[in-house]
């Protein structure tokens, strides 16, 4: 079952986030005049556009500029890696709620307020009154309506079901719409977590669909048309077509439909699959103010150049050509020839603080189809040793620079989640322990020094590394592999391509994978063990595990490997797992603290280093961005930060 930053606050109670919400909304303000883009005001001159005033909702979110009130015109230029557009770390990250830009709290944006009642089953939403859609028609419940009926419950769009933080205990969440600006979601137990969820990069799925557009592609309003469209485009699985026609969540097809209204303060004028470059302009009915009384966005035109080399974009952030360095770019090695260029480029450095909690981290494959091989990674001892016998500092001095410090899998140190033996164990190096324990699982070598089997047969431990999502992984397992090599280990490298990354992940015959250690700050992993997933605390690769997981929630479930009992510690995780979106307040972080206990003494999987020492590089054109930063995924970083508040310093 694989479901696929710095904050101050815990859970609370829920009358404390029912404060925050009275709290943000008492920050509105009014405006007895507002002011918008030269552009527009000429528009509303000759009569093709209506007066800002009507175009905007009754209270308009405001949005305070990070440094001051900024200027129209200019265009923000980007660089696209040719996969998706739809990166809410850095576009489209326009949600019910969202963070703020510190990640102290969740905040009002298209819904202006809500109310959770006493036990944390319903939650109501009141969206703003006024609200538009780029093309000028009304945001509505209906638009909320469709997207759940016809999109995210659709069996033949969704097969898989509803987003699980939708689900309590197995029951689907029960929409009630009360009016056109109001509407409910309620469950039979609570579900603490909900409201975090939906700030989530996940939660803007609910706010994508405009009902009055996206009807023509939906088989219950229009069956002629939407045969005859799939007819001309050769589909005959409609959820395909929808995919790349509509699109469902982070697809591309959300934005290249010009004619496709949306909630961004960016919207497309063309179709930008295939293009070398392309821009999306200023959204004229954007729900957003800064605390001037002017519209936003500031900046006319958002520009992307597609690059999809990883040194092509990096040279050309040198030469000034992307004005906001992406995660993939903005890594230690490249730092130095980026602090070279400052003058030449024309940008600046910023900090970012990373919300991931590990650099790399290794997932041995539990439930390997070799018997054999699975026991050996299920020996507790095997995996101290691989641990033990991993040089961790070489690998931060020589690949990281220096930035990062050894660290297993556990939330960050800033995080109220940290557990200091789940972080620091087994994280020295020293050859000496490592076979030691390897020699508890594999005492026997064959003449070149390697370890034998208990079968006889030299272990041979393949890992998987994908080169696209993180080159610097490859670096990083040479050396690893030269570390084991010395225990004894024949270790050996697959290094593949993003496409086949998941190929070889899901194959039961590969030994290990690697990958990124995710949102450890805050209340972050919290919300990722909620997610399903066990936020990896559960080792991923047990897929046996996790199919017993699934029968003892449904007993009836349809499970891709048969199911295996897990040790007596991962069954209380799964337990865990379960419980904590219904529980609230210390009884939540309770649980919370028992699982990273369990995932302490298991020691399923075995982490690199924490990430330390991010940065971003901006252009010096480009004003009200902070001089620190928040990454992430389900704190969407830098997003929250609000992109519609930069402005080009020089204006057009």
């Amino acid at each position: 079952m694989n479901f696929s930053g710095r904050f101050s606050l815990l859970v609370a109670m829920l009358a404390a986030l029912f404060m925050l919400t009275l709290s943000a909304t008492a920050q509105e303000m009014s405006c007895e005049e507002y002011h918008e883009a030269p552009e527009l005001a000429a528009l509303v001159a000759a009569g093709e556009l209506p007066p800002i005033a009507e175009r905007l909702p009754v209270h308009p979110r405001v949005v305070e500029p990070a440094n001051e009130i900024g200027q129209y015109g200019g265009e923000f230029l980007s660089l696209y890696g040719g996969g998706r557009l739809a990166e809410f770390r850095q576009f489209g990250y326009e949600n019910l709620v969202r963070w703020s830009a510190d990640g102290s709290e969740v905040i009002p944006n298209i819904a202006e307020s809500w109310e959770i009642n006493d036990d944390a089953t319903t939650y109501t939403f009141h969206l703003r009154e006024g609200l538009k859609w780029s093309d000028g028609h009304p945001f509505t419940t209906a638009d909320i309506s469709f997207w759940w009926e016809e999109v995210e419950t659709a069996q033949d769009i969704n097969p898989g079901g509803a987003r699980s933080f939708f689900y309590i205990e197995g029951e689907l969440a029960t929409l009630n719409v009360i009016d056109d600006l109001t509407f409910s979601f309620s469950w039979s137990s609570p579900n603490g977590l909900f409201l975090q969820n939906l700030s989530t990069s996940y939660g803007v799925r609910v706010t994508q669909f405009a009902r009055h557009y996206l009807e023509q592609f939906d088989p219950d309003y229009n069956p002629d048309g939407v045969a005859e469209m799939m007819a001309e485009a050769g589909e005959s699985n409609f959820g395909l077509w929808w995919e790349s026609r509509v699109g469902t969540y982070g697809d591309n097809a959300e934005y290249n439909d010009p004619n496709r209204p949306l909630m961004h303060p960016w919207i497309p004028t063309e179709p930008f699959i295939g293009k070398e470059r392309f821009t999306f302009v200023r959204n004229p009915y954007y729900f957003k103010v800064d605390t001037a009384c002017n519209q936003l966005p500031y900046i006319g035109e958002r520009s992307w150049r597609l690059a999809p080399d990883a040194e092509v974009q990096l040279l050309q952030t040198l030469n000034g050509e992307q004005m906001f360095s992406t995660r993939e770019i903005s890594q230690p090695p490249n730092r130095a020839v980026f602090f070279d260029n400052q003058e030449t480029g024309n940008y600046r450095f910023i900090n970012a603080v990373n919300s991931d909690f590990n650099t790399m981290e290794l997932k041995p494959n539990y439930s390997h189809s070799d018997p054999v091989q699975a026991e050996i990674f299920l020996n507790k001892d095997f995996r101290i040793g691989l641990s033990l016998a991993m040089d961790r500092q070489t690998v931060i001095d020589t690949v990281y620079i220096g930035q990062g410090i050894p660290h297993q899998q556990a939330p960050r140190p800033e995080s109220p989640f940290y557990n200091e033996r789940l972080a620091t164990q087994y994280t020295e190096y020293d050859l000496e322990q490592a076979n030691a324990h390897l020699d508890m699982v594999m005492p026997d070598r064959d003449a070149d020094g390697y370890r034998l089997r208990p079968d006889g047969e030299r272990f041979t431990f393949t890992v998987v590394v994908n080169q696209d999502f993180r080159p610097d992984w490859v670096d990083v397992m040479q050396l690893v592999q030269r570390n084991w090599v010395e225990a004894g280990i024949d270790a050996r490298l697959d290094v593949v391509s993003d496409d086949l990354y998941d190929l070889r992940r899901e194959d039961p015959a590969t030994d290990a994978t690697v990958w990124a250690g995710e949102n450890g700050t805050g209340q972050l992993p919290m919300l990722s063990v909620a997610a399903k997933h066990g936020g990896g605390y559960i080792p991923e690769g047990a897929a046996a595990w996790w199919a017993w997981f699934d029968r003892q929630l449904d007993p009836n479930a349809e499970t891709e490997v048969d199911p295996v009992t897990p040790p007596a510690t991962i069954q209380r995780q799964f337990e865990i797992l379960s419980k904590l979106p219904t529980t609230v307040g210390d009884e939540q972080i309770a649980l919370m603290n028992e699982h990273l206990e369990l995932a302490a003494e298991g020691f399923y999987t075995i982490g690199l280093s924490l990430p330390m020492g991010d940065y971003r590089v901006v252009s010096n054109n480009l004003g009200n961005v902070p001089e620190s930063v928040i990454t992430g995924w389900l704190y969407p970083g830098p997003s929250p930060v609000n992109f519609e508040t930069f402005y080009i310093l020089d204006g057009n």
